[in-house]
This record gives C-alpha cells, sequence and structure tokens, in this order.
C-alpha cells in the first residue's frame, strides 16, 4: 500500500532544504539589486532636474555599453582593471584587513612593467612567450611588495593598515611622476612627463582580431575563479575567512593572525599590481604617463563590497563599473549631459554601496556587543 503520508513528510522535508538554500541565495543577491535600483532611480531625479531626459540617456548608455559584440568587447576591456583591483580588496577584507592601497599597487605594478617594457624586454627580443610571463611576474611581485610594507608595520609596530595604505597611495603617486618626470623611465625625447612606449614583443594578445578585448580580460576572469575556490574549498582560504569573521576566535583555534596579515596584504597587492601591468601591456599607447589611473584603487571598495566581497560576484561589479566608465562618455556625446553630472551620478552609486555596507557593519557590531 503507498503510503501518502511518508511521501507527504518527505516533499515537506525536502522543500524546507530548498528553502534554506534558495531564501538566504535570493537575499544575499537582492541587497545589491536594491542598492543599484536605488542609485540608478537617483541618478535618474538627477538627469531630470538638470533638463534632460533620464530614460534617453540611460539608453545611449546601454547602447553603447551593449549594443553590439564591438561594444561588449570594449566594456569588459574597460571592466578588467575594476575587477583586477577589486578582487585585490576583496581578498583582503575578507581577512579583516582594511586594504584602502589597490590604486598605489596598482600604480607600482605599472611601474613594473614599463621599466621592464623599456629597459629590461630588449634582452630577449622578439620572444613574447618569454617576455610577457616575466614582465607579469615582475609586477605581481612588485605589486605584492607593496602591498606587503602595510602588513609589516602593522605585524610589528600596529600602525592602522588604513592610514599607512593610503599614505602609500601618494607615495606611489609621486614615486612614478618623479620616474617619468625627467627620471630613468621619461621618454627618450624628454618631451613631456611619460615613458617610452614598451615593447611589441610584451603587448598582451588580443583574444580575437577584429575587437580589443585582450588575454588580460580572460586571466582576469580565471583569477576570480581560482579565488573563488581557494577561499571557499581550501584550508588557506578558511583560515583567512576565519581571521576575517573573528581574528580573537581563530587565534584562539591555532591560526596565526601575523602570517595571514603577511600572506593577504601580498596577494592582494599581488592582484592590483598585475592589474596595472595587464592595462599597460593591452592598451594602446602601451606606455606610463601622469593619472594613468581614474582612481581604479579607490573604485575598487565599491566593487568590492557591492560584490559583497565575494570574487566571483565582483566579475558582475566590475563589469557594471566599466559599463558605466563606458556610457558616460555615451551620455555626454549624445545626449549632452555634461562630464561633471556623470561623474556625479557615479559618486552617488558609490555613496549608495559604502552607505549600505556601512549599516552591516554597524548591524554586526551592535549584535556583538550584544553577545
Amino acid at each position: 500500500m503507498f503510503n501518502f503520508s511518508a511521501l507527504f513528510r518527505k516533499t515537506i522535508s525536502i522543500s524546507l532544504s530548498v528553502r534554506k538554500i534558495i531564501l538566504p541565495f535570493f537575499l544575499w543577491i537582492l541587497a545589491p539589486v536594491l542598492i543599484l535600483t536605488s542609485a540608478f532611480i537617483t541618478n535618474g531625479i538627477i538627469i531630470f532636474l538638470f533638463g534632460y531626459n533620464p530614460i534617453e540617456a540611460y539608453a545611449a548608455a546601454i547602447g553603447i555599453t551593449f549594443g553590439s559584440v564591438s561594444a561588449i568587447s570594449e566594456t569588459l576591456v574597460k571592466s578588467t582593471p575594476f575587477l583586477m583591483t577589486g578582487l585585490s580588496v576583496a581578498i583582503a577584507f575578507r581577512c579583516g584587513m582594511w586594504n584602502i592601497g589597490a590604486e598605489g599597487q596598482f600604480l607600482i605594478g605599472v611601474l613594473a612593467a614599463t621599466w621592464f617594457g623599456t629597459k629590461i624586454a630588449i634582452l630577449f627580443p622578439n620572444t613574447s612567450w618569454i617576455a610577457v610571463p616575466l614582465c607579469l611576474s615582475f609586477a605581481i611581485l612588485a605589486g605584492g611588495i607593496w602591498g606587503i610594507i602595510p602588513a609589516i608595520l602593522k605585524v610589528t609596530r600596529g600602525v592602522n593598515e588604513v592610514i599607512s595604505t593610503i599614505m602609500l597611495n601618494y607615495i606611489a603617486i609621486h614615486f612614478v611622476s618623479l620616474m617619468i618626470d625627467g627620471g630613468p623611465l621619461q621618454e627618450t625625447s624628454k618631451t613631456g612627463p611619460q615613458s617610452d612606449p614598451i615593447a611589441e614583443w610584451v603587448f598582451l594578445p588580443r583574444l580575437f582580431e577584429a575587437h580589443r578585448i585582450h588575454l588580460g580580460t580572460g586571466l582576469a576572469v580565471i583569477l576570480a575563479i581560482v579565488l573563488t575556490f581557494v577561499l571557499f574549498r581550501t584550508t588557506f582560504g578558511y583560515q583567512l575567512r576565519a581571521v576575517g569573521e573573528g581574528a580573537a576566535a581563530a587565534e584562539a583555534a591555532g591560526i596565526s593572525i601575523s602570517q595571514n596579515t603577511l600572506r593577504v596584504f601580498f596577494i592582494s597587492g599581488a592582484l592590483a599590481g598585475l592589474g596595472g601591468a595587464i592595462e599597460i601591456m593591452a592598451l594602446v599607447p602601451h606606455r606610463l604617463t601622469e593619472n594613468f589611473s581614474p582612481d581604479y584603487g579607490y573604485t575598487a571598495i565599491a566593487v568590492a563590497l557591492l560584490a559583497k566581497l565575494h570574487p566571483l560576484m565582483t566579475v558582475a561589479t566590475a563589469l557594471l563599473f566599466g559599463a558605466l566608465a563606458k556610457g558616460s562618455f555615451a551620455m555626454e556625446a549624445e545626449v549632452g549631459i555634461s562630464r561633471q553630472v556623470t561623474l556625479m551620478m557615479q559618486a552617488i552609486i558609490l555613496l549608495f554601496v559604502i552607505g549600505a555596507s556601512a549599516v552591516n557593519f554597524f548591524r554586526k557590531y551592535n549584535r556583538q556587543q550584544k553577545l
């Protein structure tokens, strides 16, 4: 005889199990969607108050970012530095380390790649299979070393990493300026504050001949997948997450806070440095200039927070910020919206993202205080 009661109990059990999996995932996705929706509505109101049609403006932005294969390719190219610096910030924040220095680490990576591409690459003429990996390795090492400086200061002297990483950003900016404005990396003609182009055999190859999407974009996505696996499927990743969730409890469990601080800052700096190398090796004019980075490292904080510090989600949020960066030009060219208005719109999105993260932080802090 068929047991309807057992079938009913089993059905209820499966439904509850599915609910436990789907509901948290739905809520995890819902928060970023609500944040972005609120930001875009606010921006639409601002566009309207400035006398423009927000629907027309958004349509122009969507058309130039996702309207064709070529447009999508350009958007992916724009998104790559946001993804690399976003991963850099996400991995550090996951470990409870407030690395605000991705901007400086990105620039140091660019500087290392420039030095290799203009001074060292001549030792490997027309050998891309050697020169490209070496150049990327130089940038990874340089970014990692620059990233580990605040970690050493924190571990040995108790220096707050927020302060040290911000100060190192300014040191990196001025160091780059010093190197290309009268320094050893200034172009041979000495006509301006910029470097010579890096050697052609150090260029990153394009994935498709007809479009600018390059090997660095694919590498960035692969790194996001690898970091997701490392964080959630390895002992090392568990240690990082444990330190981020509660340093005291992690230390009581035998996890070294000092070692993980040094490791995570090196990895974080290396990712940002690699992002800088990819940018100069992949895109014309393949030379280092002043203001090379339009604050990729600072925007990366919003990219990482909107992705809830999840490496795979960072791919989506980086794509969003890449689309915003590209779409702003369309709104200026096709609708006539001032560039300053589009920059303000990006800032509003950052405020919504950081504001929501601040609320979550204080809720978590209050819960911990009540325990």
